[in-house]
């Protein structure tokens, strides 16, 4: 058992149940890096109203031009967090994590570590040790019971 996973059952941490918080994290990242956000279209339709407007929006393109900014501006902050997370690791760390999680769809660990030249031994270590790293960062611990 590694330092790492001994640290991790020391605070009675679920090692696997984190890891899988942290991988959602940045698969997600990942997502809506290559993906744009396409808003809904607003609907217009005239019609009269007798009553008073207030000094507020309350219209519906009115609401979903904010709806459509809060979307937006969450996934610029997540990508935003996960990169700020991601360049605290090391060099070895950044690139085992970015080269799985960031650079491609689908990625596996085997592949990732053959294209790095890393033997299936030390890229799990690398990436188990980032993980762990990330996990504290991103405040994505998650405790046994």
């Amino acid at each position: 058992m590694g330092a790492e996973q001994m640290e991790m059952e020391l605070y009675n941490v679920d090692v696997e149940k984190t890891r899988l918080a942290v991988e959602r994290y940045l698969n997600k990242a990942r997502e809506y890096q290559v993906t744009e956000y396409i808003p809904d279209e607003p609907v217009t339709t005239a019609s009269y109203s007798d009553m008073p407007r207030g000094g507020g929006t309350s219209d519906a393109a009115g609401n979903l031009a904010i709806r459509t900014v809060d979307i937006m501006e969450r996934r610029k902050k997540h990508v935003e967090r996960a990169e700020k997370a991601i360049s605290k690791l090391g060099y070895k760390q950044q690139l085992v994590i970015r080269e799985r999680y960031l650079n491609e769809d689908d990625a596996w660990d085997v592949d990732v570590a053959r294209k790095i030249g890393y033997s299936d031994r030390h890229y799990r270590r690398i990436k188990n040790k980032a993980m762990s790293r990330l996990a504290t960062s991103l405040g994505l611990l998650v405790f046994k019971e």
